[in-house]
């Protein structure tokens, strides 16, 4: 009998009072269990040994959003960042590259978008308003309805992954919550939408069996979204067909 997909979910250091914690937002964790994934959070902490191990046991990875950024030397960028989280960049550029070469579905979203690119070998922004584009940061309400609430369209690229879920459809909205964003899309990736103002918001790598970046949030109330719905369920869908692709494996090797 198969067993529901195991999808590893990359921390974030964060401090609470005095302490230095390993985090992730209730957010992903509770979209990751509403499509019938099983969560499994991991640290920066893990090294390279423990990562080869636990990589088996994992149906797929998700590399969620963040207030910290890349850090700049991570992309051969020399200005500075005010809050950046170096053991969290250490361990998904690992995952990343670990993903595309074990070919294990992932979903990077807004910090897990970049970290896609970055690792690929393409750039980032730090600032998008300053360099053309819109402003694309998020909301102050305290209100999470209004700050993930819908703030511009995505325009969907013909051929793509996302036309192929969306049909005729062409568009859908989208919420903000960004301040950097795509400067050199990293090679081989395949661009599947873009803001009104043109910055790349979303991609996928062809070929792979689910690696989606996304820069908008759609693990906000992602059951009552269409497209986090097509996100997600594509997502838990790959990772399923990894988990009992192993399970065949295992059962033939007995």
């Amino acid at each position: 009998m198969n067993r529901s997909p195991v999808i590893a979910i990359v921390s974030c250091q964060k401090k609470l009072n005095g302490y230095l914690i390993q985090a992730v937002n209730e957010f992903y964790i509770n979209a990751v269990t509403d499509f019938g994934g099983i969560p499994v959070l991991l640290p920066a902490a893990l090294n390279k040994d423990a990562l080869g191990t636990l990589c088996e046991q994992f149906d797929g990875f998700l590399f969620p959003g963040s207030h910290s950024n890349v850090a700049p030397h991570r992309y051969q960028a020399t200005h500075d960042e005010d809050y950046t989280d170096e053991g969290r960049d250490e361990l998904a550029l690992q995952l990343i590259c670990t993903a595309i070469e074990q070919r294990i579905p992932a979903l990077g979203i807004c910090r897990g978008f970049q970290e896609m690119n970055v690792a690929l070998g393409g750039s980032l922004h730090p600032h998008v308003r300053h360099v053309g584009y819109n402003d694309h940061r998020e909301n102050p309400s305290e209100d999470f309805a209004v700050k993930y609430g819908p703030a511009h369209p995505i325009h969907v690229e013909h051929g793509g992954l996302f036309s192929d879920w969306l049909g005729e459809q062409n568009t859908f909205s989208v919420n903000t919550l960004h301040n950097q964003g795509i400067n050199q899309l990293a090679p081989g990736l395949r661009v599947e939408g873009c803001a009104p103002d043109g910055l790349i918001e979303a991609f996928s790598l062809p070929e792979h069996p689910y690696f989606v970046g996304v820069q908008w949030h759609p693990e906000w109330q992602a059951k009552h979204n269409q497209f986090s719905q097509f996100l997600f369920r594509h997502f838990i869908m790959a990772s399923s067909q990894r988990n009992g692709a192993k399970r065949s494996g295992q059962r033939s090797d007995r």
